[in-house]
């Protein structure tokens, strides 16, 4: 049912096929879909609340080891580099049993974190789904052992369109990527393991060329493959739905944002460390810049956000 229902949205209610499995992997049962339908009501009828915390992004860390060009970590980003506190990501667990799951990833590379295993293995013993987005340069023979071990659900690869765009955006072999993840995907398959394997591509002038062939290329190694579109600056005129879908991002101090473009932490909410999520996700702050998209009062980083065109990539915020 769940599934129908996913795939009934993106084609007919959002008008964006390409995201039935994304929506299938966020919202898996009759229950978490009930929760989504909920807030998406709420931000159809542009409340200043919305119904439920569903999912948290905990940045582990902003430190990475790469310096692509379309990424602000090594590059752009101001605000210090640091690692989240273990007991800050322990907190957000115990305290918010009702999360469909965690991404344990915003800026950064999440296996840099010294704590990783351990804190995924913390959040999936307590029955909560986790996930990643990696850029796949820590995929040693133990590591991959490591990851078949530690609970996580699903871990997401850049992948940025073939070889030459890769080298240049990364500096990193597309090759050697290759080789690993299909390593690790053997070993998974081997171990019975039911952790799933995604690769994503960020699509812009850059990449775009290379797209068929690589859903060609990876649609026989991973489960799922995705592209989404480069953020780009534009204006906006209607109001984002992230505001009421349930999500918030907490990043390695503790500061607490509603956007996965906000780099800067310039729409802070509030801190994980003082308050609770649940009460940040309706608090006053949040109501506010919920009310400010609802009436096209929109801040400064919202104002200009956009997203590349193409025709076969749906947009995400609009």
């Amino acid at each position: 049912m769940a599934s129908w229902i996913a795939s009934f949205g993106a084609r007919y209610y959002l008008g964006k096929p390409d995201v039935r499995e994304l929506l299938e992997v966020k919202f898996p049962t009759v229950d978490s879909v009930g929760h989504a339908l909920r807030n998406e009501w709420a931000f159809r009828s542009r409340s200043r609340r919305s119904h439920l915390l569903t999912s948290v992004n905990l940045e582990l860390t902003n430190h990475c080891n790469l310096s692509c060009t379309i990424c602000p970590v090594n590059t752009t980003m101001r605000r210090a580099k640091g690692f989240m506190d273990p007991a800050l990501f322990r907190r957000v667990i115990d305290e918010n049993p009702q999360l469909d799951f965690v991404l344990a990833f915003q800026w950064g590379e999440p296996l840099l974190h010294p704590n990783f295993f351990e804190l995924v293995r913390y959040a999936s013993d307590r029955g909560v789904r986790t996930m990643i987005t990696s850029n796949g340069t820590h995929l040693s023979e133990e590591k991959r052992r490591e990851l078949l071990a530690c609970g996580l659900d699903r871990i997401t690869f850049s992948v940025d369109g073939d070889r030459d765009t890769h080298r240049a955006i990364r500096n990193y072999d597309l090759d050697v990527l290759r080789a690993d993840i299909q390593a690790l995907v053997v070993e998974r398959d081997a171990a019975g393991s039911s952790l799933r394997v995604d690769i994503s591509m960020v699509v812009d002038e850059a990449t775009e060329g290379a797209l068929d062939g690589y859903f060609v290329e990876w649609r026989g190694i991973a489960d799922r493959v995705q592209a989404i579109p480069r953020m780009m600056a534009e204006t906006r005129t209607t109001p984002c739905r992230e505001l009421w879908r349930g999500a918030l991002i907490v990043l390695w101090d503790g500061r607490v944002t509603t956007c996965c473009v906000d780099s800067e932490g310039l729409l802070t909410l509030g801190n994980a460390h003082e308050e609770s999520l649940i009460d940040v996700f309706n608090g006053e702050r949040m109501q506010a810049l919920r009310h400010a998209h609802a009436t096209r009062g929109f801040p400064d980083l919202c104002a200009t956000c956009g997203e590349y065109e193409h025709p076969s990539v749906s947009k995400r915020f609009r």
